[in-house]
């Protein structure tokens, strides 16, 4: 059994005060599963509806259509059950109480959980040092201006782990730290996976970081609301099928200078992405996909299964060229 599962999910926005009108359709049909002690990126440019599914997962916000199952059950129709999940936001810095200490950020939920105050003391060091802010006594005292993005997010990563939780969604968690500290940090949620056995929905639009994250787990690709290919991450970005994952991948950066010179990108048909309130019909990436033909424009394509769980939602994915770097 899966730990987490969103099943046929929905979210719409509606607008106005008085009369109320749907608005942006920011979840359209997303079914995805989270295994225990697994590890699933979420990948997608800004605006697709990922923090949208990150906080519907985590019983946040209703679903608007669709269940969301914990081990199973039904949370929005079982009113005593709760996931026992944490969320990580991308801003460190307004994710924590400008006006507390370290050790106050730790002790209260600490405190909290059970934990006697005859031994808070020894419970926030050992946090501190299991999320390697060392040396920790140095740190009791300061307060959240004082620390760097990277101590910022081991911090809050630390006090996510106090309710012992059995999955995290990471939304962004390494974007606003430098990218000589992001791999540290990455490391840190891998160890809590690994010795904890936290279960990691990671969202990001980075797929460097996600490939580096959940090399060993699986991938989903969002588009405007809908997953358009997912599977296991080695398969999916080995071999990818959808047209809008391949121009993802064709403008990553290329380490290698030689390789970034020769590569050729794929070219859109359009720039910029269609409006949440008003998608295009058919394949919503159509209007920009170079491939594109009249079926893809009057017919919506299913998640359908391409290899070995690798799956892709697109009416072409069998005649496409196959896609290389070069």
């Amino acid at each position: 059994m899966d730990l987490l599962e969103l099943r046929d999910v929905y979210k719409i926005f509606e607008r106005g005060w008085i009369r109320k009108r749907q608005g942006a359709q920011a979840v359209s049909g997303v079914s995805l599963s989270i295994e225990e002690k697994g590890i699933l990126a979420l990948v997608g440019e800004s605006g697709c509806g990922k923090t949208t599914v990150g906080r519907i997962s985590l019983g946040l916000i209703p679903p608007t259509k669709g269940k969301v199952l914990y081990r199973g059950r039904d949370i929005w129709r079982e009113d005593v059950l709760r996931p026992t999940g944490q969320l990580v936001h991308q801003d460190s810095y307004s994710a924590l109480n400008p006006v507390r200490t370290v050790y106050q950020t730790l002790a209260a939920p600490l405190h909290r959980h059970g934990t006697p105050r005859r031994n808070l003391k020894h419970e926030v060091q050992e946090l501190l040092q299991f999320v390697g802010i060392m040396p920790p006594e140095y740190f009791f005292n300061k307060y959240p201006y004082h620390l760097s993005g990277g101590m910022r997010q081991r911090l809050v990563l630390a006090r996510s782990i106090i309710p012992k939780p059995k999955f995290i969604v990471a939304d962004e968690p390494v974007s606003m730290i430098d990218a000589s500290l992001r791999l540290s940090i990455l490391d840190l949620m891998l160890k809590l996976n690994r010795e904890l056995g936290v279960a990691f929905l990671y969202i990001t639009h980075d797929l460097a970081t996600a490939r580096y994250f959940a090399r060993e787990g699986k991938i989903a690709v969002m588009y405007l609301g809908k997953i358009v290919e997912a599977g296991q991450m080695g398969a999916v970005l080995e071999h990818p099928v959808h047209p809008y994952l391949q121009a993802l991948l064709s403008a990553a950066p290329i380490p290698d200078p030689r390789l970034a010179r020769q590569r050729k990108l794929m070219a859109l048909r359009e720039a910029e992405p269609p409006s949440a309130e008003s998608p295009p019909s058919g394949c919503r990436f159509h209007p920009r996909c170079p491939y594109a033909q009249e079926i893809c424009a009057r017919e919506e394509p299913e998640l359908s299964e391409y290899a070995n769980g690798h799956r892709a939602a697109c009416h072409l994915m069998e005649t496409l060229p196959e896609w290389r770097l070069i």
